[in-house]
């Protein structure tokens, strides 16, 4: 093979082992991804600053990737493992725990849109008691998640007023429904175009503290 052929290798800055692997603190540049046919301009390669072991990426270190993503957290056995900030492509953040390389156990997920999450997840989903905060609404919902979809909880609206209950495929079905302004409750159910009916009169009764 001629040395033309040979494919472009990581460029280690940093100690090494008696092997010739990254072993300490450093920084490593990865070979720009392959040109696209749109691609005017080659795109930079991937890097990593922080820890490896015997060439395998551990302890503390930040990743950015040539599209822009950025991990800054903990590593295990080169997975993002622990506890950890990622930055995506199209600017969405997650600040929290990570296992494998997934989100999951506690954690923040702030979306593009302004939208945030903060809860539980599990596999990458949220999943567990978690609140989510829709920006543009001003509305939240906190309660229950279960594979990323709300199941039972508060449905809080910006003047007060809210719905407690349950919810299939995150839209609300049925449950108790509070009247800010009047402070009535009252039990009903959501047809599906979203219109409210009630089981009976409103009566007296609090906020809903609890989900």
């Amino acid at each position: 093979m001629a040395d033309d052929d040979v494919p472009p290798q990581p460029v280690w800055e940093g100690p090494i082992d008696e092997d010739g692997k990254p072993n300490g603190q450093g920084k490593m540049e990865y070979p720009p991804p392959p040109m696209d046919e749109e691609d005017e301009d080659e795109k930079p390669g991937d890097k990593f600053e922080g820890t490896m072991i015997h060439g395998v990426r551990q302890g503390k270190g930040t990743y950015t990737w040539s599209n822009g993503a950025i991990y800054t957290g903990e590593y295990v056995d080169n997975k993002k493992h622990g506890k950890g900030k990622m930055v995506f492509p199209d600017k969405g953040v997650y600040d929290g725990d990570w296992v494998e390389d997934v989100m999951q156990g506690s954690g923040t997920f702030t979306y593009p849109s302004g939208d945030v999450y903060q809860g539980e997840f599990l596999g990458g989903k949220r999943h567990g008691k978690g609140m989510y905060h829709y920006k543009a609404a001003c509305c939240q919902l906190v309660g229950d998640w279960a594979e990323g979809q709300f199941t039972y909880g508060r449905w809080i609206f910006k003047d007060g007023s809210m719905f407690m209950g349950k919810f299939g495929e995150s839209k609300p079905t049925s449950g108790s429904y509070y009247y800010s302004t009047s402070s009535l409750v009252q039990e009903g159910h959501f047809l599906k175009d979203g219109t409210w009916v009630g089981h009976r009169d409103p009566v007296i009764g609090k906020e809903f503290m609890t989900a």
